[in-house]
């Protein structure tokens, strides 16, 4: 019970300085007379990045107990984790395909005119200009933080199954799409592929009770969003 508490302490503290530390650094540059405003996508993905790492520092502070332990048994036969992990890759794909068939059905169902999250956007935006520091912070900071997050953090905290993956899935879409200049369907709609990333991600690391497992399937799923968008720049 006591390690829940701390737990749940933990958990708070995290989803408070996750959503509030964008807000913090932007105060910490207006009070250094940096001019936000006129801030290049240069400039965002070296303040992106800097809060990527200032997350990843946190998380692996208040959870390094567990991070550890994890990897100690991951490495233990890492050649057969590793080809585990590309195989569970592998199944994100078919979900993130399945998810986007559903998405594309029900906004033809519904007559919106589909379009990319915003925050999609941002992202190829500040790829655009920055590869190699997105790449890095994308492929391995990101999902250091929010499995961290969503998956580890909310597991020590929610002892239900599937009320765990539910939550662990729609937090993790959710915030991935709103706040949005879009409208709300259009936002729900964006946020199928988000959700469905979320659950299976959640259901795996339920499953494998390793954190790795589900770092890495993140990590690959990353590196091929990259990869694509600089394809196609």
């Amino acid at each position: 019970m006591k390690e829940k508490i701390i737990n749940s302490i933990k958990l708070l503290v995290v989803l408070f300085i996750f959503f509030s530390i964008g807000y913090v650094v932007s105060f910490i540059f207006t009070i250094l007379g940096f001019d936000l405003e006129n801030f290049s996508f240069l400039d965002s993905a070296y303040a992106d990045a800097l809060i990527s790492i200032i997350l990843f520092l946190i998380i692996l502070f208040l959870y390094f107990k567990y991070f550890k332990k994890d990897f100690s048994e991951f490495k233990l036969d890492l050649n057969k984790n590793i080809k585990k992990c590309i195989k569970l890759f592998g199944i994100i794909l078919l979900v993130k395909f399945g998810a986007s068939v559903m998405t594309s059905i029900l906004a033809v169902i519904l007559n919106v005119d589909f379009a990319q999250s915003d925050n999609q956007n941002m992202l190829e935006d500040l790829i655009k200009v920055a590869p190699i520091l997105m790449l890095i912070s994308s492929v391995i900071i990101a999902p250091f933080v929010e499995e961290g997050v969503f998956r580890l953090g909310f597991r020590k905290v929610i002892d239900k199954p599937v009320l765990y993956v539910l939550i662990s899935g729609l937090v993790f879409g959710l915030i991935h799409v709103f706040p949005t200049e879009h409208s709300l369907i259009l936002g729900l709609l964006q946020s199928i592929i988000y959700v469905s990333l979320g659950v299976v991600l959640a259901y795996i690391y339920l499953k494998e009770d390793n954190i790795y497992f589900v770092i890495i399937p993140h990590a690959l799923n990353n590196l091929l969003g990259i990869v694509a968008a600089l394809i196609l720049l």
